[in-house]
């Protein structure tokens, strides 16, 4: 379905405004045309009138009526006709009438009457220029004077309307409402229904809060136990097909606790309740010691690549956190490929040499990531096409993606040379 393009209230206000300017004086043109044409033929009227009575008693004498702009004449047969503007031969214009005439004999005569009406017309006409110049310069004045009009009474108290309205965050909703004194009488309504809305989410939101936080309390109590019990129970001799159970116990708590410590994570970073402790930090000893860690998880695959030709920048970042994205990332690239895992560091710089970047990568040799999907795959709970026959939750790459915004740093997805996936945390310097 089509969505309509509504204007801009402020352009339509402004040119409503102006078209009934227009159409008051177009109006107004119009009534004075007509009461003058009016006038003249109530005038003529009377003129005529006048001269009926004169020619009735037979007194009528036309030669002083040509200075006056007048022509009569006494005609024998014709028809009655209402004042009637008509052109004449040199260009000018003549209201013509004819009235019946009684003769002091009893005879019945039409008394017509030409009335020279030019410079009337002519004095019209000028009329009607002066109000033509002085409709458009009003309508000029009232286009300029609208313009600030409408910023001040519009336009500006929309948009401290809305800095108020972006400056809300989620961990402070229902604590900074708008003052509906402070707006103007057509928002007022709008504030205080904000305000209303903003409370009961502020309520809904605490109660999502502590209902995350409880539930993740609760859980990782019993996770933990499960955990320290198997791997207990694992030193000792058991059964293959009981030792096998317990391996599956203690993968499945493992990965347990996994979800819930990102679930946690995105649930601070919503909240505005993610703890930052940024500090300068070496990238490549970076990388090395999430090598060293996540070495045993897979150490036939996991591989370490090269040092750089020449000592990198330091970045700027939380050091636990950091290190939680790379095992998330390395953790994706062992999970979604079967050959081997490369951590590299490298610095990029942009085409015009004004900004740089220290860059960790996480490369496999699977299938990657589509182009297309690359956007989605960082949504939480989304997974991609390549996905299909793997274990996993989608909120993995979602983690990273928030905690590197939080730490300033882009986390970016690219192919790598070869085939597979290369996924980059990219650290500006």
């Amino acid at each position: 379905m089509r969505r309509t393009v509504l204007p801009s209230l402020r352009g339509w206000l402004q040119s409503t405004a102006v078209l009934s300017v227009i159409a008051g004086y177009v109006l107004l043109l119009v009534v004075n045309a007509a009461l003058a044409d009016l006038q003249r033929k109530q005038q003529h009227l009377k003129l005529a009138a006048s001269l009926l009575q004169q020619a009735s008693s037979g007194a009528l004498d036309a030669g002083p009526l040509r200075s006056l702009g007048l022509e009569a004449r006494v005609l024998a047969d014709g028809e009655l006709q209402s004042p009637t503007l008509q052109p004449g031969p040199s260009g000018q214009q003549w209201l013509l009438s004819r009235s019946s005439l009684r003769l002091p004999n009893n005879e019945l005569r039409l008394l017509e009457l030409r009335q020279d009406v030019t410079d009337s017309l002519q004095q019209q006409q000028f009329s009607q220029m002066l109000l033509v110049a002085a409709a458009g310069a009003s309508i000029l004045f009232t286009s300029l004077l609208l313009r600030p009009v409408l910023k001040r009474g519009l336009v500006l108290p929309l948009n401290d309307l809305d800095q108020e309205l972006q400056a809300l965050e989620a961990d402070t909703l229902g604590e900074h409402l708008l003052d509906p004194s402070r707006q103007p009488q057509e928002l007022q309504a709008i504030a205080e229904a904000f305000n209303n809305l903003q409370q009961r989410l502020a309520a809904a939101w605490q109660r999502e809060r502590r209902f995350v936080d409880g539930v993740a309390h609760e859980l990782r109590t019993p996770i933990t136990l499960i955990s320290g019990r198997s791997q207990r129970l694992l030193r000792q001799a058991h059964p293959d097909a009981l030792h096998q159970s317990l391996q599956q116990i203690q993968a499945e708590a493992s990965r347990m606790a996994e979800l819930i410590s990102v679930l946690l994570e995105l649930a601070r970073t919503d909240s505005g309740r993610l703890q930052l402790s940024i500090e300068a930090l070496d990238g490549e000893q970076q990388l090395l010691e999430a090598f060293e860690r996540l070495r045993p998880t897979a150490p036939e695959r996991l591989r370490l690549g090269p040092l750089p030709e020449r000592s990198l920048p330091t970045i700027h970042a939380d050091r636990e956190r950091l290190q939680q994205c790379l095992a998330a990332l390395t953790d994706n690239a062992l999970r979604y490929s079967q050959g081997p895992v490369l951590l590299r560091c490298s610095e990029r710089c942009s085409p015009t040499g004004h900004h740089h970047a220290v860059v960790l990568h996480v490369s496999d040799s699977g299938p990657g990531i589509p182009a297309a999907e690359r956007a989605h795959v960082l949504e939480r709970f989304a997974r991609g096409s390549s996905s299909a026959g793997t274990r996993g939750s989608g909120i993995g790459l979602a983690m990273v993606q928030e905690l590197s915004q939080a730490m300033g740093a882009e986390l970016r997805i690219a192919d790598q040379a070869g085939g597979g996936a290369d996924l980059q945390l990219c650290f500006p310097v």
